[in-house]
């Protein structure tokens, strides 16, 4: 592990991180960028997205690497009163405290918001779930492709593209719970600060999709309306382009801009007009003479646009390059695996990935030395009772 440096925004929090697979965990990477010592806790039966992988990637996967860069790991069972004795001195020492687990499940282990308070008044606890801590679908499990079903997502996704219902491939959910639960631990943290008192921040799935969904006030109009966006034109040997904007407005601007004639006739219904205009605008961009300038002449006529790029290009072309998008870290394996930093860029303040992503139990000896002040000899015993665990993947794969 890399130390944090001095100027790093975190430097000096400590963070307890009980969460697995991602949104808890995307939480705790936040802060180890940030320069706060985060303490990954793992059960020893390994967090589960080290193994949502193809199978030669089991063990240290793309996504378990992904979301816990520069954190240290403790393999503690929490099922055993030691290991809960011995997770709550951990959190005596820590200011936040994350975990995902369904509602109530925390309380069972011993690590709940009130053992939390009990030990460490100071500490702030995050707590994130699908459906809400009190809710009454607390019970169930939740995982991005369910809420997005169950927030309306799918639905109205499929229905302003006229698609039939399909699920995503991205884990939206999660990650914006991600983002929405580490601005709450920060807020926390600053009123930790002042009054020395912590406090329970309850963050749902459900509810942080909801709530950066952008076309959330036009179902909430009266009447709701379906707001809409030019499609992307196929440029023929420029490829597809993206413009930015309605399409009444798109065809307006370009238009008036380019001398372009109507083709639809002035009684033809909106979704008629709509696509011969869209085809229009097609065949004229068609007919420029290179992408660049086609690109060009729409920036210049006040129309936003972008080349269509493969997720490859994006992560690792010219503009990815130049904006330092991907670090590479220690892959374990003897390797290296690249990895997307966070998009933060500090004027003063020094923030980035301090270190790779750490083995089952990797710093069981280090952090037990030198927050709790445990013995070799006591280190030894406690994983002698299996109280604590250490070493490859526990499926031996």
């Amino acid at each position: 592990m890399s130390p944090a440096s001095a100027s790093a925004p975190c430097v000096g929090v400590r963070v307890l991180d009980f969460s697995q697979v991602l949104a808890g965990p995307y939480v705790g990477r936040f802060f180890a960028e940030l320069g706060a010592d985060v303490i990954k806790v793992e059960a020893p039966g390994g967090d589960p997205s080290r193994v949502i992988a193809v199978r030669p990637d089991w063990g240290m996967s793309a996504l378990y690497t992904s979301m816990n860069v520069g954190k240290r790991n403790v393999c503690i069972d929490l099922g055993r009163d030691e290991g809960r004795a011995l997770a709550l001195e951990l959190v005596k020492r820590s200011q936040v405290v994350l975990e995902n687990f369904r509602p109530g499940v925390a309380d069972r282990l011993g690590i709940g918001w009130g053992a939390v308070h009990a030990a460490n008044p100071a500490a702030v606890m995050v707590s994130i779930s699908g459906f809400g801590q009190s809710s009454s679908l607390g019970s169930r499990g939740a995982y991005a492709p369910t809420i997005h079903a169950a927030a309306g997502i799918l639905h109205d996704h499929a229905r302003r593209l006229d698609l039939p219902l399909q699920a995503f491939t991205d884990a939206r959910a999660d990650l914006e719970t991600g983002l929405h639960a580490t601005i709450g631990a920060l807020a926390a943290l600053r009123v930790a600060e002042r009054t020395g008192l912590g406090e329970h921040i309850d963050v749902a799935l459900y509810d942080s999709l909801l709530a950066t969904y952008s076309e959330t006030p036009c179902e909430l109009s009266e009447p709701p309306y379906v707001r809409s966006e030019a499609q992307p034109f196929d440029a023929g040997a420029h490829g597809w382009l993206a413009v930015a904007g309605p399409p009444q407005h798109v065809w307006r601007v370009a238009a008036a801009a380019f001398g372009l004639a109507d083709p639809a006739a002035e009684d033809a219904e909106i979704p008629t007009k709509a696509k011969l205009r869209h085809a229009e605008l097609e065949r004229w961009m068609q007919k420029q003479p290179s992408q660049s300038e086609l690109v060009a002449r729409l920036e210049a006529a006040d129309l936003p646009c972008a080349p269509l790029q493969t997720l490859h290009e994006g992560l690792t072309g010219a503009h990815a390059r130049e904006r330092g998008l991907l670090v590479e870290v220690d892959d374990r394996r003897g390797g290296k695996r690249r990895i997307v930093r966070m998009p933060q860029r500090y004027s003063r303040s020094q923030a980035g990935v301090p270190g790779p992503a750490p083995l089952r139990g990797e710093h069981n000896g280090a952090v037990l030395r030198e927050l709790l002040g445990k013995s070799d000899a006591e280190i030894a015993a406690l994983e002698a009772r299996g109280v604590i665990a250490h070493g490859a993947d526990p499926h031996g794969r």
